[in-house]
C-alpha cells in the first residue's frame, strides 16, 4: 500500500461521523427556527436556498427534511416542495376538545386503580420534567409532557382509553411545538404533579384538575390561519456561516461548469471561422 492510500484509509473512518455532525447541526438550526416561530407555519423550504445558506449540497438538505418530516414538523408536498407543518385551528380545537374527555375519564378511572408503584413511577417522570424545565430543553420537555399524560392513561389500566389518547398526544404535540406561545411552557410547571396529589389523595375534583390544565395548555397557543408571509431564509439563519463541504453533490457541480466552458469555447471557435 503506498503512502497515499494508506492516508486515505486512516482518514476514512473519520470523514462519515463529520458528514453526520454537519447534517445534525442543520437539523437543529431548522427545528429550533421552527420550534421558536422564526419560521411560522406554512413557510416554504425551499432545497436551494438552505444550501446556499448551510453550504452543502441538495442531497444533504433533503435528507435533513426528509428527517423532520418524519417528525411531522415539515410536510413534503408533491410537486411543491417542503414546508413548515401547519395544522388547522379547528384541528387543534378538535384535538384538544378530545383530550379533554378521554383524560377526564382517564383521571376518574386513576382514583380508583392507581397504585403506589405507580405514583412512585409518576413521581420519577416529574423530577425528569423538572430536569428538562430547569435546562431549558425545549424539545425534551414536550416530548416528556405528552408521555406524562400517556403513562397516566396506561397506568390507569384501560388499554382502551390509552391508544385513543396515543395518537392524540403525539398531534397535540406537534401542535404545541408550532404554536406554542413564545416564552410558555409545554404545561404550567406543577400542575402535572398537583393532579397526581390529588389523585394519590384520592380527590373528586382531580378529574376537574385534569380537564383545566389542558385548558391552559390549549390557551398558551398562538392559532391562526392563513397563509405564512413569504420569508426570505437567509435572513431568518444569517450568513451561511461555516461551510459543510458535501463531495457528492460536487462532481454533478463541476460537469454543469465544464459544460458552459465547452459551450463557450465552440461558440468563440465558430465565430473566429
Amino acid at each position: 500500500m503506498n503512502a497515499v492510500a494508506a492516508k486515505r484509509t486512516r482518514q476514512a473512518p473519520t470523514a462519515e461521523p463529520a458528514a453526520v455532525r454537519a447534517q445534525d447541526a442543520i437539523y437543529e438550526r431548522i427545528w429550533t427556527a421552527i420550534v421558536d416561530h422564526s419560521l411560522p407555519p406554512g413557510t416554504k423550504l425551499t432545497e436551494d436556498r438552505l444550501g446556499e445558506i448551510f453550504g452543502v449540497g441538495r442531497t444533504r438538505i433533503r435528507q435533513v427534511l426528509f428527517q423532520l418530516a418524519h417528525e411531522g414538523v415539515v410536510s413534503l408536498q408533491h410537486n411543491r416542495g417542503a414546508f413548515v407543518a401547519q395544522p388547522s385551528v379547528r384541528e387543534a380545537r378538535e384535538v384538544f376538545e378530545a383530550r379533554r374527555a378521554i383524560e377526564w375519564a382517564v383521571v376518574a378511572r386513576a382514583l380508583h386503580t392507581l397504585s403506589p408503584a405507580g405514583i412512585r413511577r409518576l413521581r420519577e417522570h416529574l423530577r425528569r420534567e423538572d430536569a428538562a424545565r430547569a435546562a431549558s430543553d425545549r424539545r425534551a420537555l414536550i416530548k416528556l409532557s405528552g408521555d406524562y399524560h400517556l403513562m397516566l392513561a396506561e397506568l390507569s389500566g384501560n388499554s382502551v382509553l390509552s391508544g385513543m389518547l396515543r395518537e392524540l398526544v403525539s398531534r397535540a404535540s406537534l401542535i404545541i411545538a408550532l404554536y406554542e406561545y413564545p416564552g410558555a411552557h409545554s404545561c404550567p410547571p406543577d400542575e402535572h404533579g398537583a393532579i397526581l396529589d390529588a389523585i394519590e389523595k384520592r380527590a373528586a375534583h382531580a378529574p376537574d384538575l385534569m380537564r383545566q390544565h389542558l385548558e391552559h395548555v390549549e390557551r398558551s397557543l398562538v392559532l391562526r390561519d392563513g397563509n405564512a408571509t413569504p420569508l426570505d431564509l437567509k435572513h431568518v439563519f444569517g450568513g451561511s456561516g461555516e461551510r459543510h463541504a458535501d463531495q457528492s453533490d460536487q462532481p454533478q457541480h463541476d460537469a454543469r461548469h465544464d459544460a458552459k466552458d465547452r459551450s463557450g469555447r465552440r461558440k468563440r471557435s465558430r465565430a473566429r471561422h
